[in-house]
């Protein structure tokens, strides 16, 4: 049940948030457990024992993944002082990757620990809401037009982007429209591999005889046995996207130059400082 989240988290941590990194840090004592109380109702010692293992976790975290991002960020503004290709852009997005499979290992037995701890009724729950957030994604993204799901990639790209280059210039714009409009959509492929994964999940939640384990080798089979259509349409996006970043950062102002240096910058030092409260 954190795996997602964590994910999420790590890549916002990359991406920028409309706060601090250091304040958004911070607040992951008490956010995850809030996130983790939208899908099922904890009781009060279910939550103390939750919020010891967030710290744990937290713990690990802050004094093993932070200084490795810092070295990410390193090896980033030295590639952006120059021109980047498409390969240099993958490599990015691949060590954010692996840092979320980091996260999701050592994740993974805190929350099975609290699934041996939820009663019938809330596994009922959890599963519940779970597959009510799979019907709310359906309905919210595969109700889209064509039209509006480039609409969406776009703006995706571009407000990511804007965040840390500033103002987008028009001709940097057009090559994110071309790259919106060139991806294959995607978000039916991945709906129906969450679909599935959920049903697998849900068996496994059922808690017979080995689950624990059984729960932990699914996750680690999960993405060998996903469809290859799924593969296919990810790896023919990705790539479309690692070009087009790789082209708007080649085209770079020396005033966008300077804001992404300077959130680069601004990123690393937040991660020391946090390093540093913890020592």
């Amino acid at each position: 049940m954190f795996r997602i989240r964590f994910f999420i988290l790590v890549v916002l941590l990359f991406l920028g948030t409309a706060c601090s990194n250091k304040f958004f840090y911070n607040q992951l004592d008490w956010l995850i457990p809030w996130y983790v109380d939208d899908y099922v109702d904890l009781t009060f010692v279910q939550k103390e024992n939750l919020d010891k293992q967030v710290e744990m976790l937290l713990q690990w975290h802050r004094g093993e993944e932070l200084s490795r991002y810092i070295e990410i960020l390193n090896h980033i503004e030295k590639d952006v002082r120059e021109d980047v290709t498409i390969e240099t852009v993958k490599t990015w997005f691949d060590v954010v990757l692996f840092a979320g499979k980091r996260i999701q290992v050592n994740i993974l037995p805190s929350a099975i620990e609290l699934g041996e701890k939820l009663t019938e009724e809330q596994m009922t729950e959890f599963v519940k809401n779970l597959w009510d957030r799979q019907d709310e994604l359906e309905d919210e993204y595969l109700s889209r037009s064509n039209e509006e799901y480039i609409e969406d990639n776009f703006e995706s790209l571009a407000d990511n982007l804007g965040k840390y280059v500033g103002r987008l210039s028009d001709t940097q714009k057009e090559r994110l429209n071309n790259a919106a409009s060139s991806m294959q959509r995607f978000d039916h492929v991945w709906l129906e591999d969450r679909r599935a994964w959920l049903k697998k999940i849900e068996s496994l939640l059922m808690r017979e005889a080995g689950w624990q384990q059984a729960i932990v080798t699914a996750f680690e089979e999960r993405e060998g046995l996903q469809p290859k259509r799924f593969k296919q349409y990810l790896s023919y996006n990705t790539n479309i996207i690692n070009k087009a970043i790789a082209d708007v950062i080649n085209q770079l102002s020396e005033k966008q130059r300077g804001k992404l240096l300077s959130e680069i910058s601004d990123m690393r030092n937040d991660f020391r400082v946090i390093i540093a409260s913890t020592d």
